[in-house]
């Protein structure tokens, strides 16, 4: 398990199908600046209230994140492979090498290439470094009653729904369950590489 402490650079880039993770890149701050402070996808990833950052202490952060990464937390820009464009974001945080487990998410901010299954092969993608590069026995991911896209790709790569923690958050004037979802080590080896690690392995 000491892979978890190595920097992300020496994992990166992975690929799989239409989609590559790279590490942040500060060239595309002004991306991550727009997807940060667009308030729809506040809404669907984060629970806290939506409050615009401004730009100053938005680069403060960034720039800690791209050159001081946390050895428990892993952050990765999506690219399409084909357009060599940046697409989306793609987290491991909390990650645990005693406990082996960690927690995931990907976010796809560039509308145009929303329900095109580039979010799937990013869940892939990140399934992959979570259990074949880290060697996780346990990733976890909550869901928001009203991100029922969210929750679908999730029950869809095969996780295990939990529990729900009743009404949860409030937005739009009502409250909200929040559901976690877990998939285990076993459970990925079985559904993704059955057919034999090099058939279903991101390169």
């Amino acid at each position: 398990m000491d892979n978890i402490a190595h920097p992300i650079q020496a994992v990166t880039p992975l690929t799989y199908e239409r989609v590559r993770f790279t590490p942040l890149q500060i060239d595309n701050i002004h991306t991550h600046f727009r997807w940060n402070n667009d308030p729809e996808l506040n809404r669907l990833d984060s629970e806290m209230p939506y409050e615009e950052e401004g730009f100053g202490q938005f680069k403060d952060r960034f720039e800690q994140l791209c050159e001081h990464p946390s050895p428990s937390h892993r952050h990765f820009e999506i690219h399409d492979n084909e357009q060599d464009v940046l697409i989306g974001i793609a987290f491991v945080d909390r990650i645990d090498a005693h406990h082996k487990r960690a927690r995931i998410g990907v976010t796809i901010g560039d509308r145009a290439y929303w329900g095109k299954g580039y979010g799937r092969e990013s869940m892939r993608l990140l399934l992959h470094y979570c259990f074949d590069r880290l060697e996780l026995h346990r990733v976890r991911a909550a869901t928001f009653e009203y991100n029922s896209a969210w929750r679908d790709l999730v029950e869809g790569m095969g996780f295990t729904k939990e529990g729900t923690a009743r009404d949860y958050l409030c937005r739009d004037g009502r409250f909200w369950d929040k559901e976690n979802y877990a998939l285990l080590e076993q459970e990925y080896q079985r559904r993704y590489r059955k057919n034999g690690a090099a058939n279903a392995q991101p390169a």
